[in-house]
């Protein structure tokens, strides 16, 4: 953030004796301004080194020569027009494009006004100037700092325009800070995505204080990532809002390892399934949340048939092989509403809840079909690597999931005793 500089740095000491005289006609100074050895200056960019200059300014022309000599020197020069007597619409044109003073006779007092003038103006340049250098070495210091964070900071003013932001927030947008300066979100990401952010600030300008707000961001070069938004009002001196200041902090890491973590707590290792505590929180989940005569259950208990001998016969690798196998077969039957989790070992539940029950069974005999046909070796016991499945319908009203999955077990051991590598249902 720069503060605007009015002047060029001069020396600690305001003095008159840079003086200059300016006349785009070639013409000597008057002899009264002469004695004050001005220096005579032809190249307006010259002009730059003086604190004051004379302009010979005698007719109309002088009014583009007074633009220019402003756009080449700022307000860092204080320009006296020589005129002679002119109208007073002139003068007012004069002072209109950037005259400091006016110099219409060479009478001695006025010209010793006109320099007194002059060292006030001068000197009242050099104060303000110096306190902009004091402030500007502030906001250097704190934009230093603020540099050296790694988290993304910014400040926008109540419009959404960016006012100000470190390096950080810099990198994190892919954009030069002076092209960040003055644009807003919509700026740099989809309108959409832009509007969302600007809807929360307009609620923390509402409410005040600050407010966290979780979102993705797709970032340059890193893709997309977690953020967590911390947004504050700032004040004006005069108690208005100003503007928002808003922290970004990337949580992407924590996001992943909390997934990581949620996986391990409620997914089989192996393969991936839900386990066992996942499969009664999500069925129990939704019996409690089910109205009264308006929903019905089924549950079902898979186990794989002779899987001991193919971890006896061909190891324990092909064992996990088949353990996969079988449970990406039995998964990939999900999207027709079934929960799917590994009890243990090689047994399985299934839940079945609303119109997915009274298909119960005609998915479970797919997926009985399908890992006959896909997941099966041979063994000195037979066929191993089929699967016996004992069903249970249940209304929750009138007994537990734990004892409809009792009563499921029962029947998969009469498809068990019954030949394996089929579908019993429960009494």
């Amino acid at each position: 953030m720069q503060l605007a500089r009015h002047i060029e740095p001069d020396s600690d000491t305001v003095t008159l004796a840079t003086i200059s005289w300016h006349s785009s006609r070639g013409l000597p100074p008057p002899a009264l301004i002469a004695s004050l050895s001005p220096s005579r200056i032809t190249a307006p960019e010259a002009l730059r080194n003086s604190s004051l200059c004379f302009l010979d300014c005698a007719d109309k022309v002088a009014i583009a020569q007074v633009v220019r000599l402003r756009e080449i020197c700022g307000n860092g020069i204080y320009l006296v027009a020589v005129t002679g007597a002119v109208t007073a619409e002139f003068q007012a044109e004069l002072f209109d494009v950037g005259v400091d003073d006016l110099l219409m006779d060479e009478g001695s007092a006025q010209l010793l006004r006109c320099l007194l003038r002059a060292k006030r103006h001068l000197t009242l340049l050099q104060t303000h100037q110096k306190t902009l250098d004091a402030l500007q070495d502030k906001l250097d210091a704190w934009q230093d700092g603020l540099d050296h964070l790694p988290t993304p900071i910014y400040l926008k003013d109540v419009g959404g325009r960016y006012l100000g932001c470190n390096t950080a927030f810099s990198h994190f947008v892919g954009t030069e800070r002076d092209r960040v300066i003055g644009q807003t979100l919509a700026d740099f990401l989809p309108l959409d995505v832009a509007e969302a952010h600007r809807e929360s600030d307009l609620e923390v300008m509402r409410r005040g204080g600050v407010i966290r707000v979780e979102t993705d961001v797709c970032v340059p070069d890193t893709g997309v990532r977690h953020v967590m938004l911390h947004k504050a009002c700032v004040a004006s001196p005069e108690g208005g809002l100003r503007g928002i200041a808003g922290v970004l902090i990337d949580i992407t890491e924590r996001k992943e390892l909390e997934a990581r973590l949620t996986a391990a707590a409620e997914r089989d290792p192996l393969t991936n399934a839900y386990n066992r505590r996942k499969f009664f929180q999500v069925a129990g989940s939704a019996i409690e949340t089910a109205n009264e005569g308006e929903q019905s259950f089924a549950v079902a208990v898979i186990d794989i048939d002779h899987f001991k001998s193919i971890n006896d016969e061909l190891g324990h690798g092909e064992g996990d092989l088949t353990l996969c196998s079988i449970v990406d077969t039995l998964r990939a039957h999900e999207a027709e509403g079934v929960l799917v989790a590994r009890a243990g070992g090689e047994e399985f539940f299934a839940f079945f809840t609303g119109d997915n029950t009274a298909q119960a069974e005609d998915i479970l005999e797919r997926m009985r079909t399908d890992i006959a046909r896909y997941c099966a070796v041979a063994t000195g016991m037979g066929t191993a690597g089929t699967i016996s499945i004992g069903l249970a319908d249940f209304d929750p009203l009138q007994e537990t999931i734990d004892h409809a999955l009792r009563r499921a077990d029962l029947a998969l051991y009469r498809a068990k005793r019954d030949g394996r590598n089929r579908l019993c249902r429960a009494d």
